[in-house]
């Protein structure tokens, strides 16, 4: 066994907007940090999850109804910019083998073209039924073709529906895909958020961890069993898929899988403090 040797979580930009929207008990505004995740292994390399947010999400909301998702989400980069200054200035120099995409909402994504030589894994299904979409629908959906590389598809190394199977153990109730065959590396199924929304389990040399993306929007009110008020909930793709997938992970972390984060969440903050050190 070879696992990961660094997992780190970092931040590019954030937008604002009102705490109660994630389920929190605040009534003001809070930062919705646009995360993405580092990992450095032995035998496969460099690979980020996601991207975060980067001066492209600017150039491609410039017009309607693109912009209609700048109004709603105000959006502050980083002050570095961008997801490849933003690695190198925490001294993450390797090379970027490939990107997994957890989705293809605007904040996950608006980092793609920094990385022109990097591999896309993403779900093949999802953005072939996004692509087929009117601009409205995109717009819609959380999702902004211009954020994508204009070679998205020659570099990407699509994950199929078939190549997710029922778990075992803790996973049982989910679909997986254990993307390197080694267990270092598995791509969970979390429906609802997102058309084709996409966790992760990661294997370091000391824990794993359980990234769930936006499959929750705050830690503490997922586990509580709050419900998100009717706006949040008109959000999701599939509201009541969302619901599920947060009952499952309830239970996933009842069974102590290891730290279970989110992308959103204020308790990852703490987390990319300390592991940004």
């Amino acid at each position: 066994m070879m696992p990961f040797r660094r997992v780190v979580f970092l931040n590019a930009g954030y937008c604002t907007q009102w705490a109660y929207l994630a389920g929190q008990r605040s009534r003001g505004l809070t930062r919705f940090h646009a995360v993405f995740v580092y990992l450095e292994h032995p035998v496969h390399g460099a690979a980020l999850i996601d991207t975060g947010y980067s001066p492209w999400f600017f150039t491609a909301s410039q017009r309607l109804p693109e912009r209609l998702y700048r109004w709603a989400t105000p959006v502050h980069l980083d002050v570095r910019q961008d997801p490849q200054t933003i690695l190198a200035a925490h001294g993450l120099t390797m090379p970027i083998e490939r990107i997994f995409v957890s989705h293809f909402h605007g904040d996950h994504i608006a980092g793609l073209r920094h990385f022109p030589a990097s591999r896309f894994v993403y779900r093949s299904a999802s953005h072939e039924h996004l692509m087929r979409e009117s601009r409205w629908k995109r717009v819609r959906h959380g999702f902004l073709a211009g954020l994508l590389p204009e070679d998205f598809t020659q570099r990407g190394t699509p994950i199929s529906e078939a190549c997710l199977q029922p778990g075992a153990g803790e996973l049982r109730e989910f679909r997986v895909h254990d993307y390197f065959g080694d267990g270092d590396l598995l791509v969970i199924d979390l429906p609802g958020h997102a058309l084709g929304h996409t966790g992760y389990v990661l294997r370091t040399e000391i824990e794993r961890v359980c990234y769930v993306v936006d499959a929750c929007w705050d830690m503490e009110a997922m586990l509580a069993g709050r419900r998100l008020p009717w706006l949040s909930r008109r959000l999701q793709h599939d509201p009541a898929e969302y619901e599920t997938t947060q009952e499952k992970l309830r239970r996933l972390h009842a069974s102590n899988v290891g730290p279970m984060l989110a992308c959103h969440c204020p308790r990852t903050q703490a987390y990319v403090a300390r592991l940004a050190d």
